[in-house]
């Protein structure tokens, strides 16, 4: 990152309402103001079955489009093939052991999303995250240029055992 950066973390409990706010506020970040997404990790245990659902747009590369978070949101089937590459090994995302830490940290129905950005204060985001019933766990200035730099950050926000 050329600028400051931060790291933004949030967590939603059972019964947070995912209706696409978050990603129409991502989008929104990225086309609107000076505020840069840099990158965002989102983990979720389904809350019927408590599988695990993850998205890393540092890994996503190409995909990393809003038509692609939306599919991750609305079909299962795009879901699961998202979370099996997101938890593939690739370079620049974040690590499959450092989302597998994060979601033991998570009952069926809860969330944790992780944002780096530059800029200012990603306001849109954060009333996307109240509207969905989430609330901030670390807002803080970051030097990581992804969030797989972050690991220490993400594991504490998550209260992962290291």
């Amino acid at each position: 990152m050329s600028q400051p950066g931060r790291l933004s973390v949030y967590r939603f409990e059972p019964g947070a309402v995912f209706e696409g706010g978050l990603i129409a506020a991502a989008e929104r970040m990225q086309l609107l103001g000076d505020t840069k997404l840099v990158d965002a990790l989102f983990v979720a245990r389904d809350p019927e079955s408590g599988t695990l659902q993850a998205i890393d747009l540092g890994s996503a590369g190409a995909e990393a489009s809003f038509a692609s978070l939306l599919d991750f949101r609305l079909d299962p089937a795009s879901r699961e093939a998202m979370t099996e590459r997101t938890l593939a090994d690739h370079p620049g995302g974040v690590p499959a052991a450092l989302i597998q830490a994060i979601a033991t940290t998570l009952g069926p129905g809860t969330a944790l999303l992780a944002v780096l950005y530059t800029g200012p204060t990603a306001t849109v985001l954060e009333e996307a995250v109240a509207r969905s019933g989430g609330r901030a766990v670390i807002d803080e200035p970051s030097d990581a240029r992804a969030l797989a730099d972050a690991g220490p950050q993400l594991r504490a926000a998550a209260g992962a055992p290291d």
